[in-house]
């Protein structure tokens, strides 16, 4: 049986943060409610067995709330503790008769409070264990967070919907405890999902927040929080961000530094006129939808769901999950080639592999719909490795002087989380006979933020074993100056974002000349991408860039205009 965290309701309009720190170092999980004018209806959609009402110097208001909870709490066979200051002693009694099943006067230490906490929690499941009337209840929260179940969110959720009142649902995602799981054990990633959900629950319950809240447990790594009244989307997107930021920071679990990552997808009532009526269930599947959208991004993605006038977006995806297996299964998957330009000798040196799906009755669609769907159907990983073998391959049968082509193909953050990856890739490289030399695997930094370290051992040996590695899309991420002296890359391709940078303002094109600079000094071979015209490619030139990529070179094109194009390339002279 997995550890059970015990959920305590704490009940204070002054002490909260303090006594939550209490509880968090007693192995508990403390839920926070400062208004008393919530207090019963949070506690009614709550499994919380377990109730502190902190009412030193506030006497008269930690009475009330004894009194208007005490009923409920006995009711499910759960303890209530009363704190009371030392000049307000003789309210002991009152505080019985209220419900309180203990009281503490103050002054007392923390790890007294700790004991008298653990005690009240054993005495809770004692009475749960002798009573069979207790099981409903216990199915009805989550065994290892303590929170709500997915059941019972929709269970809270529904009067509300059928009011009209405003509501949305942040779907929340946790990155990286399947690695964690695989890496350390299920004690460890069972251990820092609990922390995970304390740290969701100290925002959740955080001063300041607007409209009745519900925090709840989805699934393994994904969470879910309802918010409804007097909201709009901006409070979702804020409370949202809020979310996100609590994972700037790693956590310390049995003397380990975890990173994890933290992803949100948000759906509104208001914002999906298909169900005007309120449906919960599908409120929370089309917050999950916007959360596997938010999956494909960096760490701290937020997408927001949006109603598809052309149809069920989530019964599309469906269809089109199912339908991927078949397209990975046969020839579905169309393998692009986007010629690289050096930029020194105006030679063809490289090309990049993308990828298309050859829908058989939708056509020619997207590459972001293709990964999309992968993500949603979790093919994420059988995919990267699909294209991967399937492009070295081609780029392996080739003659003649496209022999020494170079070939770049992408590695997502699914991959290098994926512990097979590097046996697939050395399988893919063996079968093919591709040279070790003419492979590079492009990384974006948003596929390493979520265990840069990690990210970094494993590309640095592979690098070792002859493969090259580029950092893909440049500019777009946060922290990509801090990072490049320790980069195990042999180039940085710059984002369409940067390129444009060169031909807009002085001050732009001195950032962009700044970073090639560097590049450069730091021994990185520089590739421009997104250079679609004689302007652009002038100004990468004179930036100093080594290669370009982008359609004034060539778009992506199927292996046999590949060929065509390489060779009509070599009879003339671009200019």
């Amino acid at each position: 049986m997995p550890h059970v965290a015990q959920p305590v309701l704490i009940v204070s309009p002054r002490y909260a943060d303090e006594v939550a720190a209490s509880v968090r170092a007693g192995d508990m999980v403390p839920r926070i409610e400062r208004r008393l004018e919530r207090l019963v209806e949070r506690l009614a959609a709550e499994p919380i067995r377990l109730v502190l009402v902190d009412a030193r110097g506030a006497p008269a208001a930690g009475l009330v709330a004894a009194r208007a909870i005490g009923g409920a709490v006995e009711a499910r066979r759960g303890a209530l503790l009363v704190l009371l200051s030392r000049s307000d002693a003789g309210l002991a009694a009152a505080a019985q008769d209220a419900g309180a099943t203990a009281v503490m006067v103050s002054p007392f230490g923390e790890a007294t409070l700790i004991d008298a906490l653990r005690l009240a929690a054993r005495n809770v499941r004692r009475l749960a264990d002798a009573s069979q009337d207790e099981e409903p209840i216990n199915r009805r929260h989550d065994p290892l967070t303590g929170l709500a179940t997915g059941d019972q969110l929709q269970e809270w959720l529904a009067p509300r919907l059928a009011e009209g009142a405003p509501a949305f649902v942040l779907a929340v995602g946790i990155g990286r405890v399947a690695q964690i799981n695989t890496a350390y054990g299920r004690a460890v990633a069972d251990k820092v999902l609990t922390e995970a959900a304390q740290r969701l629950g100290q925002i959740v319950d955080g001063r300041g927040s607007t409209g009745a809240r519900l925090l709840a447990r989805l699934a393994a790594a994904e969470f879910a929080v309802a918010l409804v009244g007097g909201v709009d989307l901006a409070d979702a997107n804020r409370l949202a961000a809020a979310l996100t930021g609590a994972f700037d920071q790693p956590f310390l679990t049995d003397n380990r530094v975890i990173h994890l990552s933290c992803r949100v997808g948000i759906a509104g009532a208001a914002e999906d006129p298909a169900r005007p009526g309120g449906d919960p269930a599908g409120l929370i599947r089309s917050a999950s939808a916007a959360l596997a959208t938010a999956r494909a991004g960096e760490a701290g993605a937020i997408t927001v769901f949006r109603a598809d006038p052309s149809g069920d977006r989530l019964t599309r995806l469906a269809d089109l999950a199912a339908e991927l297996h078949d397209a990975l299964a046969g020839n579905g998957i169309t393998v692009l080639f986007q010629p690289q330009m050096s930029l020194a000798s105006g030679q063809i040196t490289g090309v990049e592999a993308l990828v298309r799906w050859n829908h058989p009755q939708l056509g020619l669609l997207p590459a972001e719909t293709l990964f999309e769907t992968a993500a949603s159907a979790e093919l994420a990983i059988r995919l990267g490795r699909h294209i991967r073998a399937r492009a070295m391959a081609m780029a392996a049968a080739w003659t003649g002087s496209m022999t020494r082509l170079r070939l770049s193909v992408n590695v997502t953050a699914a991959d290098l989380a994926d512990p097979g990856f590097v046996e697939a890739l050395e399988a893919g490289i063996s079968e093919s006979g591709l040279p070790r030399r003419r492979l590079t695997l492009e990384v974006t930094e948003g596929a390493l933020i979520d265990d840069m370290r990690g990210a970094m051992n494993l590309l640095a040996a592979l690098r070792a074993t002859g493969l090259r590695v580029a950092l893909d899309d440049f500019g777009t991420g946060y922290s990509s100056l801090a990072w490049m002296a320790v980069l195990p890359v042999d180039a940085i391709k710059l984002d369409r974002s940067f390129t444009l940078g060169l031909s807009g303002t002085p001050r732009e094109r001195v950032v962009v000349e700044t970073v090639v600079r560097l590049s450069k000094q730091l021994g990185f071979a520089v590739i421009a991408e997104g250079v679609e015209d004689e302007a652009q490619l002038e100004a990468v030139r004179l930036a100093g860039c080594d290669s370009v990529q982008g359609f004034k070179v060539a778009e992506p094109l199927p292996v046999a205009e590949l060929l065509r194009f390489c060779a009509g390339w070599e009879a003339t002279e671009f200019s």
